[in-house]
């Protein structure tokens, strides 16, 4: 039962990775938050007591910085996924042929 755990956990995190990655990597325009930017727009993110602003350029390529991580995260998450089932199946194969 643990490994259906860990292999739904695995899909989720691989769906999830892939979802943001394409929202990301497919934005026609530069978003700061859940707001959409226009160009002479600034993004400023707090992060504890420093606070960070970025042009419409420097948001944008962030944007797609992050993209490009969750679908390496993703395509992680799915390999290690296939990697885990194959593993798992091959020991119960094993165990059968054994018995």
């Amino acid at each position: 039962m643990r490994a259906v755990y860990w292999l739904l956990f695995g899909v989720v995190i691989a769906i999830g990775g892939f979802a943001n990655s394409y929202d990301k990597l497919t934005e026609t325009r530069a978003s700061c938050g859940y707001q959409q930017m226009s160009h002479s727009d600034s993004c400023q993110e707090i992060d504890g007591s420093s606070v960070r602003v970025r042009s419409y350029a420097e948001q944008r390529s962030a944007n797609q910085s992050e993209g490009v991580v969750s679908l390496v995260v993703g395509l992680v998450a799915l390999v290690g996924t296939v990697i885990y089932l194959i593993i798992v199946v091959g020991q119960r194969v094993e165990t059968r042929r054994r018995a």
